[in-house]
Order: structure tokens, then sequence, then C-alpha cells
């Protein structure tokens, strides 16, 4: 089994322009491989070279279901009362058809399939919704020395930093990758330096992010690139802690309104739950 997250280009402006990354992780939680792929059908060929015969679990860090013509999605307004930022998407942000559904559409050609619920330990081809910046910050909350309760997840998420690696000057947003690659590095589950990744940023494949040298003395386009690769990591680690089954994991949603897999212990998921439930969102 392998578990890929793909930090797609999808937003308007980037999709056809900026290439996606994919990261791919084996059953101990070791990056295996990492590439950046063009289109739908690079992004289909990777995780189908991934998978090698073998089944595949895929984060998608993207919205792929958006029902909604204007406005944000139920879920993303049960993440934001708890300051987890989650992408914000409606049909009219996009010129036509989402990126995303012919991703999902070339995913399917291959044999994978789009779930909004894959059960611990499935076996096969399965792709989910995942939010990486929402991911990262759970991390962070999950770090804290603090008060275990639901009622406390709220002051303590809010009172956390936003990511911060994708606005701003070159020296903040080398500052904000550092610290999250150095959050990568002590997570449990998670193996981030191997042998066969080097640390040539301008690699087509295989690069380890714990080897680059990451300053402001790099270019923006530069840092997206380790943007890339962080996200698709922390998209990776979503899927794989989730099929692990240890830890916690949570999906907010329904797959035809937009859902949402976040690694969550049992505060957290109380936490969002009780919004679920004032939203009449669905959770599992």
């Amino acid at each position: 089994m392998r578990f890929v997250g793909c930090a797609p280009a999808w937003r308007p402006g980037e999709s056809g322009d900026k290439v996606s990354c994919v990261v791919v992780l084996d059953e101990r939680g070791s990056i295996v491989s990492n590439s950046f792929a063009g289109g739908p059908n690079e992004i289909s060929a990777a995780v189908k070279a991934a998978a090698n015969g073998d089944g595949v679990f895929i984060g998608l860090d993207a919205p792929l279901s958006v029902p909604n013509e204007r406005g944000t999605r139920k879920v993303e307004r049960v993440l934001a009362r708890l300051s987890l930022p989650a992408y914000s998407a409606s049909r009219r942000m996009f010129a036509g058809e989402p990126f995303m559904e012919s991703v999902l559409a070339a995913l399917e050609k291959a044999g994978v399939e789009y779930t909004d619920y894959p059960l611990p330990g499935t076996k096969g081809s399965l792709a989910v919704e995942v939010a990486s910046a929402a991911t990262l910050k759970v991390l962070a909350l999950e770090r804290e020395d603090g008060p275990d309760e639901p009622s406390d997840v709220p002051a303590r998420l809010k009172a956390l930093p936003e990511s911060g690696y994708r606005k701003g000057n070159k020296g903040a947003r080398a500052e904000a990758l550092r610290n999250a690659i150095a959050f990568l590095w002590d997570t449990k589950g998670l193996r981030l330096r191997t042998g066969n990744l080097s640390g040539d940023l301008s690699a087509g494949e295989n690069i380890d992010v714990s080897k680059l040298d990451v300053t402001e003395k790099l270019s923006h386009a530069q840092l997206d690139r380790v943007v890339g690769l962080v996200e698709g990591i922390l998209a990776a680690y979503t899927v794989h802690r989730h099929w692990k089954g240890r830890d916690g994991s949570v999906v907010v949603g329904v797959g035809d309104e937009g859902s949402v897999l976040l690694p969550a212990n049992d505060a957290l998921r109380d936490a969002l739950a009780e919004e679920c439930r004032v939203f009449e969102v669905a959770y599992v």
C-alpha cells in the first residue's frame, strides 16, 4: 500500500501554468519519492506509478466537490469557526470546469475512486480531500502542553499562528517554511529523511526537504516549490495516519457537499462535532 499526498495547482490562474507536487509514503511512513506534475493526466500518471500495481490512498489538498455557485461550502464554515484554515471555493471562481474535477476524472480512469470516508486499513485505490494548512495547525496544537478538553480547543487553535508560507516577503515565507519542516521532522509516524532523496531543489523529483537550505536567498518561485513539497508531505501524512487508525482522525462533511479528512485527537474531534451540529454538517 502506498500513501500519496498531492498539492495541486488548482486555483484560478495556477491550473495549467504551475506544477503540482506529488509525495509518496510507504506503510512505515517513510518518504519513498516525490515529483512535480503538470495537468490532470500527469498527476494521474504519477499516482499510478506510485501504486506500482498495489493499492494507493491519495490525499488531494484542494476542494474536490464544489456544489455551490458562490459563497463558501459548509465544511469551510465549520473549520473556520475553529480557526482551521480551509480553501474557500465556489464554482463562480472557475471559468468552466474546476481543475480538480478534471483531476478526479483522470484518476478514475487509472482506477482511483473518490470517497468521503475510507475505512482505516482499507485496501484498494481511493482519493479524499485533505487540508494541509489545517493539518499543520493540528500538529502544532498536539505539540502544545495544555488542557486537552473540547471547550479549550477553539481558543488554543485561535492563538496559534497561521502557516504564513504562501504570502509575504521572502524572509517571512522562508522562516515559516523552516518552522513547518521542523514540525514535520518531529511528527510521530513520519520518517522525513530517507537515503534515496537529495537536497537539490532544482531536481525534477526525489527532493529531501530536510536537506534544503530554505532562506530569503531563494526566489519566490523556489519557495513555491518548497511549499508544494511541504503541503504534499502533510497531505500524505493525513491519509497515512487515518489508514493506520492511530492518533485520531475525523471526516467533516459529505462527498457531494464537500468533505475534508483531518487528523484529530478526541478533544479536537469533539469540538468539531459540536460545530458540525450547529451547521448541520455530517461528520465521522
